[in-house]
């Protein structure tokens, strides 16, 4: 009997690729024979690189010289050779569905967003993707974590770097991410600094402040995330500034070591939930109904006072992120020292809990 071939093309950030992840396993798991592949777009292999159920992932630049014509032509041809049985569009565009129709498929599955169930509720992008899969049998994803693989070698280069730190087993770690991919998901950074000054003044407590990886793919937005995380450490020479320094896959073994992860909505913020690392997650326009960590360890600030929360839009309509600014330092101060508390317990259970 002939191997089912599956592809599942999923461009976007690295949020939207890990909670694709879920689907993945779910068609592993209903088809174990057979082989899957997955397109991303540039600078995303590291977000699947090491899943079990993948066998190949194609990188697709869209904005970039892959979508020029003869490199484009060359990409589709790839896949006209393949001949997979089964697409799963998961980025429906003019591209995606070139290249599913170069595969020659026998069946071509796309997504088409939902954002609401009949009761009203959000639908969760996790659901949502899944939902694509019930033509082969798949009704839904029974268990909804993502996966992140994280390499034997950069768990060992993070412990060396935590070592070369004089971090030690029983330090408290909190890391810090200020960035987020849209300005719009961004707490101010001056309250980041008054958080992170307050964090590195504890006994047994090192912060630790990250950003762009070293191999990121947008050398402008590199240069911001990097500027970001020099600012918040410029507060004390004692908070480590790690952005630009880390692979894709250090940030995850550093995560796995961390005490809690103050982060905005953003793709590492979908790492932590991957590794389930207790997080305190600041959200205003981003819903985390919609996009949000569904780990029964994670903290989500949002201020629901405003009638346009969550907008999930891509800017401001008021001009001034009010959302954001309305989340205090102390808020968050009281959240991260909740999960420091509770990771020092072995009786840590949480639920996900929303404060509004």
């Amino acid at each position: 009997m002939a191997v089912l071939k599956v592809l599942v093309i999923r461009f976007g950030g690295m949020g939207d690729i890990l909670m694709a992840t879920p689907s993945l396993r779910a068609i592993a798991e209903r088809y174990p024979d057979a082989v899957i592949d997955v397109v991303v777009g540039g600078g995303m292999t590291a977000s699947l690189e090491g899943h079990r159920c993948v066998r190949t992932i194609y990188t697709f630049n869209k904005r970039g010289k892959d979508s020029s014509f003869f490199p484009f032509a060359g990409f589709l041809g790839r896949l006209w050779r393949e001949r997979y049985d089964i697409i799963i569009n998961l980025h429906p565009s003019v591209k995606s569905y070139l290249m599913a129709l170069a595969s020659r498929p026998r069946r071509i599955l796309s997504f088409r967003k939902t954002m609401l169930a009949k009761d009203g509720s959000t639908i969760h992008a996790i659901d949502d993707f899944a939902k694509e899969l019930r033509p082969l049998g798949i009704d839904s994803v029974s268990d909804r974590d993502m996966d992140f693989d994280v390499p034997d070698a950069a768990v060992k280069n993070v412990a060396d770097l935590l070592d070369g730190l004089g971090i030690i087993s029983g330090d408290r770690i909190v890391v810090i991410n200020p960035a987020a991919s849209r300005p719009i998901n961004r707490w101010p950074v001056e309250r980041f600094r008054q958080t992170a000054l307050h964090f590195v003044e504890m006994q047994n407590t090192r912060v630790l402040v990250t950003g762009a990886p070293s191999s990121h793919r947008s050398i402008m937005d590199s240069l911001d995330e990097v500027a970001l995380a020099a600012d918040v450490c410029s507060v004390d020479p004692r908070v480590v500034d790690l952005s630009g320094k880390l692979t894709v896959k250090e940030l995850g073994a550093l995560l796995m070591r961390a005490s809690v992860f103050l982060t905005c909505d953003t793709g590492p913020m979908h790492i932590g939930a991957a590794l389930r690392t207790p997080m305190v997650v600041l959200s205003g326009a981003a819903d985390p109904a919609r996009t949000g960590p569904l780990t029964d360890n994670s903290i989500v600030l949002i201020d629901r006072s405003l009638p346009c929360v969550p907008c999930r839009d891509r800017t401001c309509s008021r001009g001034d992120v009010k959302c954001m600014d309305n989340l205090s330092v102390e808020q968050v101060i009281r959240a991260v020292d909740e999960q420091l508390e509770r990771t020092g317990s072995s009786q840590y259970v949480q639920r996900l809990r929303v404060v509004s």
